[in-house]
């Protein structure tokens, strides 16, 4: 019987052949979120002109107006809109005043879309009726779910996530009038708030 003297393979080459196999296996990494959700449009408004939008409804004060940041850790970005319900007024048509505050946030070129959600929170004056936002919200179609019991402080979120059947539906109906950033909405009829008397 013969033997055959075999040659070990030298290990820096094996570990040389597999670095290279599994390097080129490795997808490149991904665009950090910054790079690849759209920002600083050339049209659209800026916040300060969508918060005086809304303000400019009667008996509406616009006590918070926050978003176009750049994304966290996540990749999410979103708006958060804070108002009040002035004393003496009253909303006769909250399913209009949410749907102009959703496509004045939507209509903002300033800084980076909202991929995640809106936040819209009111405050209804001390001995006034409540303002139902939640019934507000659901009537608008932004969102769905149950209308629940109205109180002085309310807050709804208007989802925007591709990732969410809901959030996906309204991006839609926001692509409707183009792409990001949408068209400014006209102001509101006077008949949406009304002062008591």
């Amino acid at each position: 019987m013969s033997r055959r003297f075999r040659r070990p393979v030298p290990t820096a080459l094996m570990a040389g052949v597999f670095l290279f196999l599994t390097a080129c296996s490795v997808p490149a990494p991904s665009p950090p979120p910054k790079e690849t959700i759209p920002h600083d449009a050339d049209t659209g408004q800026t916040l300060a002109e969508a918060r005086e939008a809304i303000e400019a409804v009667p008996g509406i004060s616009v006590t918070g107006f926050a978003g176009g940041g750049p994304p966290n850790v996540k990749g999410n970005t979103g708006y958060s809109v804070q108002l009040d319900i002035d004393p003496g007024y009253t909303v006769l048509y909250g399913d209009l005043l949410v749907d102009y505050v959703v496509r004045n946030v939507w209509s903002v070129g300033e800084g980076y879309m909202p991929n995640t959600q809106i936040q819209i929170s009111a405050r209804t004056a001390d001995g006034e009726p409540f303002f139902d936002l939640a019934t507000a919200g659901v009537g608008s179609a932004w969102m769905g779910g149950q209308p629940s019991a109205p109180s002085q402080h309310n807050t709804i979120i208007i989802p925007l996530s591709a990732d969410d059947p809901e959030g996906t539906r309204n991006l839609s109906l926001l692509s409707r009038d183009g792409s990001w950033p949408g068209v400014t909405p006209k102001p509101l009829p006077d008949r949406v708030t009304v002062k008591d008397h």
